[in-house]
């Protein structure tokens, strides 16, 4: 609850939503959500154009290269990752998969992202092209336990950013070229993807470590 004069206004935990003087607003895309279906429209879908991100700021892996984006947060180590990675492998005609790395299973996958995060940093290409094919084949024997001395640390810190704003509960975590959100691995991504009605996740995402399903 935030009182500005003597105006009262009540906000959601991540900032997303404020009610005032009897109106429910979405603050990141400055739309009034009046009536249930708004929910499925506004509330249920995470707009990045009209919030401004630049997803290329938050240190992405590319995968693709179709006219659609796909946002995907992931854990290297999470294996409901894995199986979201495997699956996008065979749509790279039809989609661009933005691949944003956080490290949520300890700290084991905060090495791992930390040492992938700088090398993605380097202007070496062929250091990030290592980098993509040791994620998607969850392949990160060898890499080095000590920080690097040189890392550009400002993507990776902005991916975790956001990663809190999104209201992260578990990876993986979708969002489709229409906002539509997704926590888990969906049942075929290429349904989910084109919004069949079956498309539905019978995968539970991984979670922080500490925290239980």
């Amino acid at each position: 609850m935030i009182k500005t004069g003597d105006k009262v206004v009540f906000m959601s935990p991540n900032g997303r939503f404020a009610l005032y003087g009897g109106k429910l607003l979405d603050v990141w895309t400055q739309q009034e959500i009046k009536d249930l279906p708004d929910i499925d429209k506004i509330a249920n879908r995470i707009d990045l154009s009209r919030m401004k991100l630049n997803v290329d700021e938050l240190g992405p892996v590319t995968v693709g290269r179709g006219k659609a984006s796909v946002l995907v947060i992931i854990d290297p180590r999470c294996p409901y990752c894995g199986k979201v990675m495997k699956e996008l492998q065979a749509l790279q005609d039809r989609y661009t998969f933005k691949l944003v790395m956080v490290p949520i299973l300890g700290p084991e996958s905060q090495n791992v992202v930390v040492q992938l995060a700088c090398q993605l940093s380097s202007s070496d290409k062929k250091a990030k092209d290592s980098v993509r094919d040791r994620l998607l084949k969850q392949d990160f024997a060898g890499l080095p336990s000590e920080n690097p001395a040189k890392c550009h640390k400002e993507p990776l810190q902005k991916a975790v950013v956001t990663a809190k704003l999104f209201g992260l509960q578990g990876v993986p975590f979708l969002i489709a070229p229409d906002g539509r959100t997704h926590s888990g691995a969906p049942e075929v991504l290429s349904d989910w993807l084109e919004n069949k009605t079956a498309a539905v996740s019978s995968v539970t995402p991984s979670q922080p470590s500490g925290k239980k399903p």
